[in-house]
């Protein structure tokens, strides 16, 4: 499967007094990615929380390459990197760039574990397990 990409513009409210996005904003932009992801894969996470089913990050690694500024445009691309029982990790890469001149800005992944309303961890739901096994795209 081909990444989703999620276009994201940075506004001064992102970054710090050198007009840089400030790194811990990244994490926000990472879940603008993942939750437009699955939104389009038909898993809205409201239907879930309707159901008693939440998804919590356990586990976040992020490599800063080059940093982003004011006014550019960021592109996330998002994929499935594993699948497991009760828990599944997204691959994110962030570019950004004006003028359709992109740099690489980010590698990150992110872990969300499924737990249920009195925040027991649960198994993944089956009709999220077989879409996302079929978004596997990284071995």
């Amino acid at each position: 499967m081909t990444p989703y990409l999620t276009e994201l513009r940075v506004y001064y409210k992102d970054t710090d007094a050198a007009g840089v996005v400030y790194y811990a904003n990244y994490l926000k932009f990472l879940e603008v990615a993942r939750t437009e992801y699955l939104r389009d894969l038909g898993l809205a996470v409201e239907g879930y929380l309707s159901q008693g089913i939440q998804f919590a990050v356990v586990e976040v690694h992020v490599k800063y390459k080059s940093p982003a500024r004011y006014g550019e445009l960021l592109q996330i691309s998002t994929e499935v990197e594993e699948l497991r029982a009760a828990s599944f990790t997204l691959r994110h890469t962030v570019w950004a760039g004006r003028h359709g001149l992109q740099r690489l800005a980010v590698y990150a992944s992110t872990r969300l574990g499924c737990i249920n309303s009195q925040l027991k961890p649960m198994r993944l739901p089956g009709e999220l397990r077989i879409k996302l096994q079929g978004e596997i795209t990284i071995t």
